[in-house]
């Protein structure tokens, strides 16, 4: 084995053993960072700990961390600065080597599309415009929170905002099989198809989910993150 070899082998592709699953949970986020760290040069030890600070470090120990999932925000402007927040800490984390706590806010990012209705709307937003109805066309919402346009647009809508969730009154819905409140997160999350709003069709006559498109531009989010490091 040559030099050059060994090096490239010291390399660590988490795509060789991560699955797809239609679950917005620790494997899907672990699936998006993936596909998001083809290519990206990393040693084995970052990957490894952006893996656990993404999946088991956000969902497990930061599980009622609202500002790691975004539950309960509510208003354009707050939710914008969170995102603003997440991708100003990942590349602050990176630069100083804190992989546990880049993953986290890549998990936020993540996050952002599934318990947020920004899917939602530029559903509603493209279609009034005549935008295409594609999931490769559905923008990052790093190229839409400063414009006004959408903003404006979100804001006749209610506004950006994440659903409700509750420790207490989640499990009384999960035990008494009560029906979820509107604007709860079981009835706003893309978290998989078999949810109730992401198993849904994107838009009327398109071929793929709410949850798909949620999934597909997180990811390209953080694709577009790692390229600085490609």
């Amino acid at each position: 084995m040559t030099q050059d070899n060994k090096k490239t082998d010291s390399k660590f592709s988490i795509r060789s053993f991560v699955k797809r699953l239609d679950k917005f949970g620790i494997k899907t986020h672990k699936k998006m960072l993936s596909d998001a760290f083809i290519g990206a040069d990393f040693s084995d030890s970052a990957v490894r700990w952006m893996r656990f600070g993404i999946g088991f470090f956000s969902d497990i120990i930061l599980s009622f961390k609202s500002s790691v999932h975004l539950d309960n925000y509510k208003g354009n402007d707050r939710i914008v600065n969170a995102y603003k927040d997440a991708i100003n800490n990942f590349h602050l984390h990176t630069d100083r080597k804190r992989y546990i706590m880049a993953g986290v806010d890549l998990h936020t990012i993540g996050d952002f599309y599934s318990h947020t209705n920004y899917i939602d709307l530029y559903s509603l937003y493209s279609r009034e415009r005549g935008l295409p109805i594609e999931k490769n066309a559905i923008p990052e919402f790093s190229k839409m929170m400063d414009q006004q346009d959408f903003l404006q647009f979100a804001d006749a809508q209610g506004g950006l905002r994440a659903g409700t969730y509750g420790v207490i009154s989640d499990l009384i819905e999960k035990i008494f099989k009560t029906k979820p409140k509107e604007g709860s997160h079981t009835l706003m999350n893309l978290d998989s198809n078999k949810s109730i709003n992401g198993g849904k069709p994107y838009a009327p006559g398109a071929s793929f989910t709410k949850h798909e498109a949620s999934v597909a531009v997180a990811t390209t989010e953080c694709c577009n993150l790692l390229q600085r490091f490609l």
